[in-house]
């Protein structure tokens, strides 16, 4: 109980940007509320226009942000990033609901420690239609329980505490791309420690319906390929065009592997495949064109 209470005397902020609204946001924020209330934490929700305003007036005890128009989720959490007061930045997606201790458990885990970052594991809501656990295993398949206990820099930013000064120190790559894939490399590269903590756990809801994931899905890996491919040589992108159609079924029997070694629902996994495999060939077909032609405005239309 001691290291608990050590740990909680550290200010925290609690970061969400919000795009999709209720009632994913409301599952979020009630999931967090009663642990932020007894651990004195502040909680910013960066929203846009209209959505900010109702959410302000619906959520009182939380400090929501206007985005003043901006539109990507990577900016919007970097927003709430420079307004946060928290010296620790716990981040979580708005379609995930927090975990029973989940604040205490990353506290535990950074304290008295050096770790830039802990995060968790993301856990299905044990959805009753297998277009969610398409949406599940094809986004969340990296993060599934069980979770492994030691550093690491493979974490989710559904699910991670960061210290703010690692943040605020590369403020410069919060807004374009995905942290894990833009900032988490520069964390290792100067000699950054994370860790993964399994009793850190987030739990993913639905529903979504299946076209409008596949439009997402589409979106999102262009943005991210776009990005990508400024650093990437001439070769590299040529050999990614000419091979992609071998990648679903390499990313597919990647998939499957960790389902086995996880034994995390297989039943689910095996049911799910045919709505899995045009989900993985439009994930490719995003990242092709976001190779040839760049992101576009495909980030800030993700939600």
């Amino acid at each position: 109980m001691a290291q608990t209470e050590r740990s909680t005397s550290r200010r925290v902020s609690v970061v969400i940007a919000s795009k999709v609204g209720e009632p994913f946001i409301g599952m979020c924020l009630d999931s967090v509320r009663a642990e932020v209330e007894q651990i004195s934490a502040e909680v910013v929700v960066v929203a846009h226009g209209k959505p900010a305003a109702d959410l302000g007036r619906r959520y009182p005890w939380v400090r929501v942000v206007d985005s003043g128009g901006v539109r990507q989720v990577p900016a919007m959490r970097r927003i709430g990033v420079e307004v946060a007061s928290g010296d620790l930045i716990a981040v979580i997606e708005e379609h995930c609901s927090a975990g029973k201790d989940w604040l205490h458990v990353a506290l535990v885990a950074l304290d008295g420690s050096d770790y830039a970052a802990v995060g968790g594991p993301v856990v299905d809501h044990d959805y009753d239609r297998l277009r969610d656990w398409v949406v599940y295993f094809l986004e969340y398949n990296g993060s599934m329980p069980p979770a492994p206990d030691c550093e690491t820099p493979d974490l989710n930013d559904a699910n991670i505490v960061y210290r703010r000064d690692v943040l605020m120190r590369h403020v410069a790559l919060l807004d374009e791309g995905y942290w894990p894939m833009h900032l988490h490399p520069a964390l290792v590269a100067e000699g950054a420690r994370m860790r993964s903590v399994p009793g850190m756990v987030v739990h993913h809801r639905g529903p979504f319906d299946y076209g409008y994931y596949l439009g997402q899905r589409f979106l999102f890996s262009r943005a991210f390929a776009g990005v990508r491919a400024r650093s990437q040589s001439a070769w590299r992108r040529l050999a990614y065009l000419v091979a992609a159609p071998l990648i679903p079924v390499l990313l597919l029997a990647r998939m499957a592997l960790r389902v086995w070694q996880k034994r995390c629902r297989v039943g689910k996994f095996v049911l799910s495949t045919p709505l899995l495999v045009p989900a993985l060939v439009v994930f490719v077909a995003g990242e092709w064109l976001g190779i040839l032609l760049g992101p576009g405005d495909a980030l800030s239309r993700v939600e």
